[in-house]
């Protein structure tokens, strides 16, 4: 549940930004529109800053670009939250036929390649919204939410982003382990680099060392 008050830096800490589990999309939108509010008023306050300094160009102005893209970053998270909601008709492909959805997780990936999508992006969702597209007669509109329906695993679903920055974290915590075990293969010590058999330092280390930290580190995750 949502504290409402910021408690902390770090990225990972984002309770204060929402009321249940996950983020739904009408707060982020509004989180989004704050922010620019936030960042324009900024921009004012650097026009006269106490000590004498002209920050117009190199702050304000910048501070003002910033806030007009997450503005338009907000309102685009709104229309699609406004298109989800109402069960709005998508189109039921992406460009040159390829499915989407239930259909692309059951299609051919050899035959669609890198296009094939099962969950949309924001802007896949918002083009195939889109009124002014020429519909074929025989294409019938399917909302979002329906077109999803029967995905596996959609209950845990992330996005890539997510996985790819856990998996980094993941990388950065065992090499920092690594450093703090002893390495059997060059009798390096811990708090010291793993070193060759003529005797230079690496910034790698020997894989029974790495093994050892990916163990404690996947032993404490657990416990966590």
């Amino acid at each position: 549940m949502s504290t409402g008050q910021q408690a902390s830096t770090d990225p990972d800490s984002t309770a204060h930004l929402r009321a249940g589990d996950r983020i739904t999309l009408d707060e982020l939108a509004v989180h989004l529109d704050a922010a620019a509010v936030w960042l324009r008023q900024l921009a004012i306050a650097a026009e006269t800053p106490a000590v004498p300094i002209e920050l117009g160009a190199n702050v304000s102005d910048r501070l003002d670009a910033m806030a007009d893209e997450l503005a338009r970053l907000g309102r685009d998270v709104a229309q699609a939250d406004t298109v989800i909601s109402e069960g709005q008709p998508l189109r039921p492909c992406l460009p040159d036929r390829v499915p989407w959805g239930v259909r692309a997780h059951g299609s051919d990936r050899g035959q669609w390649g890198k296009h094939l999508s099962t969950v949309l992006s924001l802007r896949q969702l918002l083009m195939l919204a889109a009124a002014d597209l020429p519909w074929n007669d025989e294409e019938r509109g399917i909302a979002y939410l329906d077109g999803l329906n029967g995905l596996p695993g959609l209950e845990e679903w992330e996005s890539p982003r997510a996985a790819e920055r856990r998996a980094a974290a993941q990388r950065a915590a065992i090499q920092a382990q690594a450093r703090q075990e002893h390495c059997e293969t060059c009798q390096a010590v811990p708090g010291t680099h793993c070193r060759t058999k003529n005797d230079r330092i690496a910034d790698a280390y020997h894989k029974p060392r790495l093994a050892l930290a990916t163990q404690v580190v996947d032993e404490r995750r657990e416990e966590g």
